[in-house]
């Protein structure tokens, strides 16, 4: 789900594609893609976090609620920005870019641990594999485009 507020990113990103750089191989294309990505999903969080208290602190409901959370309020977020598109600069207090008003401190509680041990080598082994796999699809994608757009089609 796309939050609105976030066309700055959108805009480097538009900026950069259209630079001269091209990734050199499939290791730097993903590299791109994923911090891109992971930039544009910190943001989102971010906003959300600084209009709802209720992603600041631990959640005491099971994680079956958890999950419907975010993006419940990531609707109502967009709605909001739908009827109102100035409604987000009153959490913003001028600086937008304070969007997470607890970063890297995660707070757990019962609810909150993901994992009850260590990456077992076999699930990082499967995770390298599928890492590579995205990373190759991408490539053999932007491979395509890349010939595409030399060929004027």
């Amino acid at each position: 789900m796309l939050i609105h507020g976030l066309s700055g990113i959108f805009i480097a990103f538009i900026i950069f594609i259209l630079s001269d750089y091209r990734p050199a191989n499939r290791e730097e294309l993903f590299n791109l893609r994923h911090a891109s990505a992971r930039n544009v999903v910190e943001r989102v969080f971010g906003v959300l976090k600084k209009r709802w208290a209720i992603l600041t602190r631990p959640p005491q409901f099971n994680i079956s609620i958890q999950v419907q959370v975010p993006p419940g309020l990531a609707a109502v977020h967009n709605f909001i920005m739908d009827t109102d598109p100035h409604d987000l600069d009153h959490y913003l207090n001028g600086d937008a870019d304070d969007f997470d008003p607890n970063p890297g401190q995660p707070q757990e509680n019962e609810f909150g641990t993901l994992a009850a041990s260590a990456v077992t080598r076999t699930e990082k082994e499967r995770a390298t594999r599928e890492r590579d796999n995205i990373g190759q699809a991408m490539w053999d994608d932007y491979q395509r485009v890349i010939r595409e757009r030399d060929q004027g089609l």
